[in-house]
């Protein structure tokens, strides 16, 4: 997933819910799958002389990481068959 196509899945949900502010969680594990919060975000740029980038992008070694912040609990049925899990 890039940034724009984030931007553009929040943007959606943003106009879906009124204009309102909406919350934003973290789905982890398929097979017994849990929902967290967001604790951060950060973007790191990659700047390595052997041309290691582990953000796996050709353009630009600049990535956006998402730290996992509390457990919520399960992740409800309805997220994991929009997720296709």
């Amino acid at each position: 997933m890039t940034a724009r196509d984030l931007i553009e899945e929040l943007e959606y949900a943003i106009s879906i819910n009124g204009n309102e502010d909406v919350e934003v969680r973290l789905a982890q594990q398929p097979k017994w799958a849990f929902e967290y919060t967001i604790d951060e975000a950060v973007t790191v740029k990659v700047e390595d002389d052997e041309g290691f980038n582990p953000c796996n992008e050709e353009k630009a070694p600049i990535c956006v990481y998402l730290s996992e912040g509390s457990q919520i609990g399960y992740l409800p049925e309805l997220v994991s068959s929009e997720l296709g899990w």
